[in-house]
């Protein structure tokens, strides 16, 4: 018997990768970047950010304090508050995967995409 078969089947994609949720996401992703840009204090050009690109010291090198800022405007703009557990690295690993996060706590309460 080989050990190919004894794998469990690979998992489809999250629902957020779809390529209608990726759509939704575009105009959480350029909010976001802006509020990066014009809100926070990191000396960041806007044109410079991509949706793709780490948070964290591998990339826009956000420290936990501007992440904290971060995550307070955050929450006024969109109208809701990050659970506890929702308070890690992985949900602010990039744009990408912060908007997917705030789209599903919209989508959750009810609430408008737009801000």
């Amino acid at each position: 018997m080989s050990t190919r078969a004894s794998l469990p089947p690979r998992e489809k994609p999250h629902s957020s990768t779809t390529t209608a949720t990726v759509a939704a996401l575009l105009p959480i992703i350029d909010q976001l970047k802006k509020m990066i840009a014009r809100e926070l204090d990191v000396r960041i050009d806007e044109s410079r950010i991509d949706a793709t690109v780490s948070l964290h010291e591998d990339g826009l090198a956000l420290d936990s304090m501007v992440l904290f800022e971060f995550m307070n405007l955050i929450e006024k703009r969109y109208g809701f508050e990050f659970a506890d557990q929702d308070i890690r690295p992985e949900v602010f690993a990039n744009l990408t995967v912060l908007a997917a996060h705030i789209h599903g706590q919209l989508l959750r309460a009810g609430k408008s995409l737009t801000p």
